[in-house]
């Protein structure tokens, strides 16, 4: 592990944990989840700092993760300093500006499924999102009585996957352009 991975692995995200694990304030995390997406999040940091001609992009639960850190801005600011020596700025809008944007969002997506194979030996598309409700790895609106959509995705089915998985302004356009392609 190099000397950059080090100081990212490094990084204390126990107050940012400790926010989105807060059901009023946050998303109402387990520690097990926050945990997980901690590690997801860091691993989303070494994959941006290592190849920064690509556009890396987080899962659902990474984005939520990278937005609590961001709204800690002293810390963020002083992070991303440490890490990259600038400030790493957050684009929320990739995929949601054209057909072919939206399609440009599934190849990085696709493109950093695969980065996080090779170098962390990780399928970040078979990780499933926690149950808000109940804790479920997988949720399942029937177990616990939720509002969740009890969804869950065939993973040899990447539009699925990334439907499911991959940040939800991919969600919304894919199913506006799915809309209107009919």
């Amino acid at each position: 592990m190099n000397a950059m991975t080090q100081k990212i692995m490094g990084l204390d995200l126990d107050p940012v944990k400790i926010k989105i694990m807060d059901p009023e304030e946050g998303k109402g995390w387990s520690k097990a989840h926050a945990d997980k997406v901690e590690q997801e999040y860091k691993q989303f940091l070494v994959l941006t700092q290592s190849y920064p001609d690509k556009a890396i992009v987080p899962t659902k639960d990474v984005d939520a993760l990278w937005h609590q850190h961001i709204l800690d801005t002293m810390k963020y600011a002083q992070d991303c300093d440490e890490i990259f020596g600038k400030f790493l700025h957050h684009f929320p809008y990739f995929g949601m500006r054209g057909e072919d944007d939206a399609q440009q969002l599934v190849a990085s997506a696709e493109e950093t499924r695969a980065l996080y194979k090779s170098d962390f030996g990780v399928d970040i598309a078979l990780t499933a999102s926690e149950c808000s409700s109940c804790g479920a790895s997988s949720c399942a609106a029937s177990s616990c009585g939720s509002s969740c959509s009890g969804y869950s995705p065939d993973y040899d089915d990447t539009d699925s996957i990334m439907k499911t998985n991959i940040r939800p302004s991919f969600q919304t356009t894919h199913q506006h352009l799915t809309a209107a392609a009919s």
